[in-house]
């Protein structure tokens, strides 16, 4: 009697053996997906991040172009007004000269 209650006995520490192991491994199993987890979510972070880089280095490229060509256009019309300037003073100094060579 005394060696089937032993045998038993070492079964059932068998099975509890089993089960242990069994739930160390899925134990194991939920630490790696959750390390995979944060790895994607980490990767997914620094996609963000590089997305957003870029974008701001677009807007900052827009915003010197934007610069230039209202540089540009600012310097156009310098030019313009200062040769209706100069148009303008010949014109008068014309109108002077005439004036003045006519006898009074």
């Amino acid at each position: 009697m005394a060696t089937r209650r032993r045998v038993k006995k070492a079964v059932r520490r068998k099975v509890a053996r089993k089960a242990v192991r069994r739930k160390v491994a899925r134990k194991a199993v939920r630490r790696k997906v959750a390390r995979k987890r944060v790895r994607r979510k980490v990767a997914r972070k620094a996609v963000r991040r590089k997305v957003a880089r870029k974008a701001v280095r677009r807007k900052v490229a827009r915003k010197a172009v934007r610069r230039k060509v209202v540089r540009k256009a600012v310097r156009r019309k310098a030019v313009k007004r200062a040769m209706v300037r100069r148009a303008v003073k010949k014109a008068i100094l014309k109108k002077v000269l005439e004036s003045e060579m006519q006898p009074m």
